[in-house]
């Protein structure tokens, strides 16, 4: 391990076959989610300002996970995991129900093609597996710049009894991200929601 790091980076990876409520501390610690990261910081942000918590970051690019892991090393920050593959593996497989404090989802692919609609990843079937993994309180926080997926979205989730606490234009500084500052730039409508399981 390089000097630079006091934490090895390896170590910041969470495994299909690893103990998975052992590493996250389940049992004792509000676990917080956040899907596809992408070369954003906004984790490691929440995570060094929630010590007695637990942060998983599940992102589909090995590439851009071997970097967030360098980066949660250089911070050392050990309530932080990477997790490289699909969410819904994650939902189905490794994440007891009523496990998860907040899931935040941000700028997912918005897939415009309506024939291309079927890859958007808030489905029903995934907004059923989001819910049952949230414990009662949790929250869950989206944001996307397209319209269409936004109304799909809101169907998705008022279909499996979570209720809209705030709905706004523009992200807050607490989840603002890259894809958030470049659609600012843009002059890009956003849409920010945040969800609880009641």
């Amino acid at each position: 391990m390089s000097e630079r790091f006091l934490l090895d980076p390896a170590t910041v990876s969470i495994h299909a076959d690893d103990d998975w409520p052992e590493i996250l501390g389940l049992d004792d610690r509000p676990l917080h989610v956040e899907v596809g990261f992408g070369k954003d910081v906004r984790i490691l942000r929440a995570a060094a300002d929630a010590s007695d918590a637990t942060f998983l970051g599940v992102e589909i690019s090995g590439k851009k996970q071997a970097s967030f892991c360098r980066k949660v090393a250089r911070l050392r920050l050990r309530n932080v995991r990477a997790y490289c593959g699909d969410v819904r593996d994650v939902l189905m497989e490794k994440l007891p129900e009523g496990s998860v404090a907040s899931f935040t989802i941000l700028f997912p692919d918005p897939w415009p093609k309506r024939r291309h609609n079927k890859h958007r990843w808030i489905q029903p079937e995934t907004a059923r597996l989001l819910a049952r993994a949230m414990v009662p309180g949790a929250t869950l926080v989206v944001a996307t710049d397209h319209e269409d997926y936004a109304a799909q979205i809101q169907r998705c989730l008022e279909a499996v009894g979570l209720a809209l606490d705030v709905e706004r234009a523009g992200v807050p500084e607490e989840d603002h991200t890259l894809f958030a500052a470049r659609f600012e730039r843009l002059g890009k409508r956003v849409l920010y929601q945040r969800w609880t399981k009641r």
